[in-house]
Formats: structure tokens, C-alpha cells, sequence
């Protein structure tokens, strides 16, 4: 999949140009219809699929601060290439292109720089200066201009309509099973590891442990199961999320997200850990001595293994 990062780079080409637009936080099962559509009709015609998102977040612009997003901008780009995408604009948004008008979003980028002949969109779907551009204006600007546009349905669940915010929510509740139905695929989180205290070594259970960054969305604190990607190599898991309340107190505690490996003991310092959450065991909590937690952690590692299908 080929990255832009400016709709001049596209350089008009012969042939049809399918666009689809959003944010794809997520890449969740509403939006992989929009993939899904926009994939179809660039095949039917011969022609190209390309993602257009805004880098950063608009939000990160707007309110000053990153917002807590479902996906990492390089699992964005995983899940898109993997949905069949020939390319993907990341589009840069600033307060510049935060103030430009619906009908100029439209005109300047999508029908003189790409030349779009298709754009598909969701049925919510919001553009230009204070999100005064929807669904509807798009699809009558794309008749003025002579670009095709298809307004996709909501994608409904038993839990309400298919959303990024949705899923943030679930995910925040440690509902990790819910959540990875309406995505479509388990909740990822990816980090490098980094040296901890080692206690988890002192424990018998030895953790690799990935520091929680400002904009990562953590699941509820507490323990669940888990596969760990390293190396090209996947390993069942069980991950602690919190504050470690055993062991730590006062500015020590910090979120952390800590990796058990169901019986490896392999050092992983410095490399990228990526885990998909499978789902929740328990909620966090305080022991009262250091062998409890110890006990605690085994009982853990087999209800992950069995949540894992391992026994």
C-alpha cells in the first residue's frame, strides 16, 4: 500500500479512482464496509482504492490534546493495507486545514487533486470548518462535480450501531469480548518492552513490561488473557493492566501493562511486544502479602490458558 501525504502527490492518473473517507479509528466492521465497498467498485472499473484519513486526529488539533484512539497510526496502516487499500492519504490537519469550507474540501481535493470518481462515505459523515459538510452535502457537491458518492448504512449490532466510540467504551469497561465482535478481531495494544523491577522474575512469573503512553487506550484495570506477538512469534499470555497496588504506592503508581508468557522465560528488552486481548479474568486488586499474589498469578495462568483453548 502506498502512504501520501498530500492529495498533490497523487498526480492524476488514467483511470477510475475510488476514495473512501473517515477517520478508521479502528478499522471496525462499519468501516470495513466502507473498505469493502470502495474496493468493489475500483475492481469493477479497473481502476485504484485509496483510504483518505487525517494525520493527526482531528481532535489532537482541535481540543489540544491527543485523543485515546482504538489503534495506533501503524495498526491503522495494517488493518487498511489488509483490507485491500492501493493507497492510503494521511492527510495533514492543522488549524489550516481545520477552517477550510465543506464546498472547498471537496472541490480542491477530492476533484482537482485526485480526481476522484467515486467517494464512499458513512452515513454520519462530517467535513470541512466546524463540521458543516454531511453525507448529503457530499453527495450533492459530487453531482455538481461529477463524482459518484455512496452513503453506506449504519452497521447495526445487538449493542447499538458499529462505532469507534462505542468500542472505546467497551474496551475502557474491560468488555474485551464485545469489543473485538464489533471490531472484528481481538483488542491490540504494541509498545516496546522496557526493564521493570523484576519482581515478576522474584515471583516465578517473569513479565514483560510495556509502559502506558499519553493517547493509548487501556483496558479497566485488571488481568486478562492474552496472545503476545514478538518476533514473528506468538505466545499465550496473561497481562496485568493497572497500578500494581501489591507492590507499588505513591508517584510509583503508574499505569502498566505487564506480560506474562504461559511458561517461557525468554528476554524480551527493547523489543516490540504486540498483544491481543482475548479477555477479561479479573479485575485488579491488593494482596495482602507477597505469596498471595503468587498464588493469585498461577490460578491466573490457567485461566488464560483455558480462555486460550490450551487446556
Amino acid at each position: 500500500m502506498r502512504i501520501l501525504t498530500a492529495t498533490s502527490e497523487y498526480r492524476q492518473q488514467a483511470g477510475f479512482l475510488a476514495v473512501t473517507l473517515g477517520s478508521f479509528d479502528g478499522v471496525h466492521l462499519g468501516h470495513r464496509e466502507l473498505l469493502r465497498r470502495t474496493r468493489a467498485a475500483a475492481d469493477a472499473a479497473g481502476g485504484q482504492a485509496m483510504a483518505f484519513t487525517f494525520e493527526p486526529h482531528p481532535m489532537s488539533v482541535l481540543s489540544g490534546r491527543p485523543p485515546q484512539l482504538l489503534q495506533s497510526r501503524e495498526e491503522k496502516r495494517r488493518a487498511l493495507a489488509a483490507a485491500g487499500m492501493d493507497m492510503l492519504l494521511e492527510f495533514p490537519f492543522d488549524l489550516a486545514a481545520a477552517a477550510q469550507s465543506p464546498e472547498d474540501f471537496v472541490r480542491v481535493h477530492l476533484h482537482q487533486q485526485l480526481g476522484a470518481d467515486m467517494v464512499v462515505v458513512g452515513f454520519n459523515y462530517h467535513f470541512g470548518a466546524r463540521g458543516a459538510g454531511d453525507a448529503a452535502m457530499l453527495q450533492s457537491l459530487g453531482r455538481q462535480l461529477g463524482i459518484r458518492v455512496d452513503i453506506v448504512p449504519p452497521c447495526r449490532s445487538e449493542l447499538g450501531i458499529v462505532s469507534s466510540s462505542l468500542i472505546r467504551s467497551l474496551v475502557a469497561e474491560g468488555r474485551l469480548r464485545e469489543a473485538a465482535a464489533l471490531l472484528g478481531r481481538e483488542y491490540v495494544l504494541a509498545g516496546e518492552v522496557c526493564h521493570g523491577r523484576q519482581l515478576g522474575r522474584q515471583l516465578g512469573f517473569p513479565t514483560a513490561n510495556i509502559l502506558a503512553t499519553e493517547g493509548m487506550l487501556l483496558p479497566a484495570f485488571g488481568v486478562y488473557a492474552a496472545w503476545a506477538e514478538c518476533d514473528g512469534r506468538e505466545y499465550p499470555a496473561v497481562i496485568n493492566v493497572g497500578l500494581r497496588p501489591t507492590v507499588t504506592s505513591g508517584e510509583d503508581m503508574l499505569p502498566t501493562i505487564e506480560t506474562h508468557c504461559l511458561g517461557v522465560h525468554e528476554d524480551f528488552y527493547g523489543k516490540v511486544m504486540r498483544l491481543r486481548f482475548v479477555g477479561e479474568i479479573r479485575r485488579e486488586q491488593k494482596f495482602a502479602s507477597l505469596e498471595q499474589l503468587r498464588a493469585q498469578i498461577a490460578a491466573d495462568s490457567r485461566t488464560a490458558a483455558g480462555m486460550l483453548g490450551l487446556i
